[in-house]
């Protein structure tokens, strides 16, 4: 065999190899991908429980009034997997912790008080839910509401929700 030919065989097998190295790659890249779709957030007609829901209606029109966010963003965030930086959101996030007594001056839950507002048989939900967001970040109130919806909504999709009018 001849110089020039061992170099084209081994180039051609150099060209091969590259081929399957990539095509295993991609190979990986969807298997990942696959794994990593998002699980549409659960809403059919006993979730989230509409009792819970009536009864934050009169709080949630409230602190739209006062904060000045739309309908949409609230909807978006709770079914949509957006996190857009709008502080009229986080506000009215922080709005809904105030006027429900679940927060403290600083912006902290009360883990116990949130409790009490949720239903026996969706606790396990909650305190699995919440068990990872329990370092509040944020410069002001509105900031540490959004941390913990965002939290909360990353650690479970499927369960999460924004309680809207």
């Amino acid at each position: 065999m001849t110089h020039a030919r061992t170099r084209a065989r081994a180039s051609g097998l150099q060209y091969a190899s590259k081929c399957l190295l990539i095509g295993a790659w991609c190979v990986v890249l969807y298997a990942l991908c696959a794994g990593c779709q998002r699980t549409p957030p659960r809403r059919d007609d006993t979730y989230p429980p509409p009792d819970t829901l009536e009864f934050y209606k009169p709080y949630a029109k409230q602190c739209i009034a006062e904060t000045g966010v739309s309908v949409a963003a609230v909807k978006r965030f709770s079914d949509e997997d957006v996190f857009e930086d709008d502080q009229k959101l986080k506000c009215y996030m922080e709005c809904m912790f105030r006027v429900s007594n679940l927060t403290d001056s600083k912006g902290e839950v009360h883990l116990g008080k949130l409790l009490e507002t949720i239903k026996p048989e969706f606790e396990d939900l909650a305190l699995r839910m919440g068990a990872k967001c329990m370092k509040t970040k944020g410069k002001d109130l509105c900031e540490r509401a959004f941390w913990y919806h965002k939290c909360w909504k990353m650690s479970d999709p499927v369960h999460y929700y924004l309680i809207g009018p």
